[in-house]
Order: structure tokens, then sequence, then C-alpha cells
């Protein structure tokens, strides 16, 4: 009776280290990215086909364009501290870790932070491996820091811009088959953030501007 005592004593022991083990929280991510949900106008489903490859754009407001060119430099694409997060992120931004990706990688990064003609954005590059993957799904677009690591200034929120022109899908022949339609009421987004920004694409040989 003595040894079986002994054994449930050990057992029980061993399986509380175990649990207070597998309690152990993982620390926050610094960076996050925000979603993009791709609803052809009408369900015209068929503006996708051919598509290998979708250019998405959006631009820094003032809280990153602060984080990159003035308070955290390092973490710029080519910076010391910003190239492994920027290659991390290339990797993951197609990955199976997300729901509701399209069949995609991403090809090409690039960060432009230009204070002389005031473009301050992020440009991915997918390759689509698989176009009738991308109706109603969403592409992710980061690195962006998290609100808890940009810090920013007062009233202020590290958001990044959507517009117009921020969605282009292109053929094997680089020709451009469709792009945003409409924007959603609210363009802007933070890294991390609850819903995606829904945007309409249409062809792009209709309702040219």
């Amino acid at each position: 009776m003595r040894g079986m005592k002994t054994a449930f004593t050990l057992a029980a022991g061993l399986l509380g280290v175990l649990s207070l083990g597998s309690c152990t929280e993982e620390e926050p991510e610094d960076f996050g990215s925000i979603r993009i949900e791709i609803a052809p106008l009408g369900g015209a489903v068929e503006m996708f086909n051919g598509t290998t490859e979708v250019v998405a754009t959006v631009h820094y407001e003032t809280c990153l364009q602060d984080f990159y060119l003035v308070n955290n430099p390092t973490f710029q694409i080519d910076g010391p501290d910003g190239a492994a997060v920027f290659e991390d992120w290339q990797e993951r931004l197609c990955g199976s870790e997300f729901d509701k990706v399209p069949d995609c990688e991403v090809t090409d990064i690039q960060q432009n932070l230009l204070d002389v003609n005031q473009v301050y954005n992020l440009q991915i590059t997918y390759k689509i491996n698989d176009p009738s993957t991308l109706a109603y799904r969403e592409l992710r677009v980061g690195p962006l820091p998290v609100e808890g690591y940009a810090v920013c200034g007062d009233n202020q929120r590290p958001r990044v811009e959507l517009q117009q022109s921020g969605l282009l899908g292109y053929d094997s022949d680089g020709l451009q088959l469709w792009r945003i339609s409409s924007l959603p009421g609210s363009n802007v987004a933070v890294a991390n953030q609850g819903a995606p920004l829904r945007v309409e694409t249409i062809a792009s040989n209709n309702n040219m501007p």
C-alpha cells in the first residue's frame, strides 16, 4: 500500500510540473500584419482568371513614419534589426499559420521611406499559385509594429492606409487584370486589426477612371 501511495504521489507531482510548463504563455510579438479581403464586384470571380501576381501597397501614417525614420531606424528593411524581421514575414504572410489566405507566395517586399518625395509605404508582391483561391480570401500585409511596440505620440496609432491603387492583379505577361473598385468605409488599419479591410474589385477594362 505504501508503495502504491508513493507512486501516486510521484505521478501527481510529475503531472503538476507538466501542467505548469504547459501554462507558460508565449510572449506577444512586436510585429504583426493587416488583412485585406478581396471581394469581386457582383460576385464576378472570373475576373481573377489568369492572375499570377498581386501587388498590395499600404501607406504609413505619421506614427509609423516616426517609428522607422526617427525612433527605430535599425528596424528598416535593410537595417541590422529589421532585415531579419522582414525576411521572417516574407515567409509567413502566405503561410499555413493564417486562415483564409489564398494559395500564394511572397516574392518581394519593398519599403519606401522617401522624405524628399513624401513617399512612405510598404509594398508586397505575391505570386499567385491558384487564382481560384483569391475570391473572398484575405491577403496579409506586413510586417507592421503592433500598438504596444510602436509607442505612438498623442492621439496617434500605428496605422496604415489602403488607397484606391493599393491592390492590383496581373497576368503572366504583366497585363493588369483587376483593381480596387471601392474601398471600405474605413480604409485604415493597425497590425492585428479585428476585421479585415474588405475591398470590392473590378476588371481593369471596366469603368476605368
